[in-house]
């Protein structure tokens, strides 16, 4: 607490208040859902405040996805969706007693909230969850997959022409394996890299579509938390 309060000698009130959250969860020892941006990496852990630095666990399992410079984020628990972003500043370090974790700034501000505003889950290894618009019945490969928005891989050039962005597509639906379908009421291109379209999603409310989705997202949810085990 006495560190706590010589570092809020000088900050802004919205300063403090972040200040004051990591202290509170480091205090109680709360696990946060964390997730390494621009990827689909995320895990639960724990953090601490050390001189001015934020320390989190990191993974035993974890080999990539952290980088000096890059970002993480998570969410306060109880907090009504406040989040926090920090900028990485050491991607590996080994405490006294051999514990792995890594070093991030303390941030100045709460993060502004997600556009995807959910958890991605990469699905780069499952050939069976394709995207089907009526002009291409073949479907497209999810590559990675939330509740509200997936990424898509494009195999050519010619098939970006089917993901007008900012267009709203109709008749979409999600194939899981060979029986189970989502249906979506609107699909919404919002940005082309390289081989793959980034889209937000709105599924269907009738019928079982997103008892079927979510269901597919615990499953990723249970495969991350048994990979990225702390």
């Amino acid at each position: 607490m006495a560190l706590l309060k010589s570092l809020l000698g000088s900050h802004s009130e919205e300063d403090k208040e972040v200040l004051s959250s990591l202290n509170i969860l480091d205090r109680h020892k709360v696990p946060i859902r964390l997730e390494i941006e621009n990827t689909t990496i995320h895990f639960k852990t724990l953090l601490s405040m050390k001189s001015g630095t934020v320390v989190i666990a990191k993974p035993l399992a974890l080999y990539e996805g952290l980088s000096k410079g890059g970002t993480v984020r998570f969410k306060i628990p109880d907090s009504e969706g406040k989040e926090i972003r920090m900028e990485i500043v050491t991607p590996h370090f080994n405490l006294a007693n051999g514990n792995p974790v890594f070093l991030c700034k303390v941030p100045s501000a709460f993060a502004e909230s997600y556009a995807r505003g959910a958890l991605r889950y990469n699905m780069s290894n499952y050939n069976n969850v394709k995207l089907l618009l009526d002009e291409h019945k073949d479907g497209f490969r999810i590559v990675d997959l939330s509740t509200s928005g997936c990424k898509i891989y494009i195999p050519s050039k010619e098939a970006l022409d089917l993901f007008p962005i900012g267009e709203a597509l109709e008749s979409v639906k999600i194939n899981i394996g060979n029986r189970v379908q989502v249906n979506l009421t609107t699909l919404v291109p919002r940005n082309h890299r390289a081989m793959a379209v980034g889209c937000s999603m709105e599924v269907t409310k009738a019928g079982n579509s997103r008892k079927y989705l979510v269901h597919l997202i615990n499953s990723m949810e249970k495969s991350a938390s048994e990979r990225y085990r702390t």
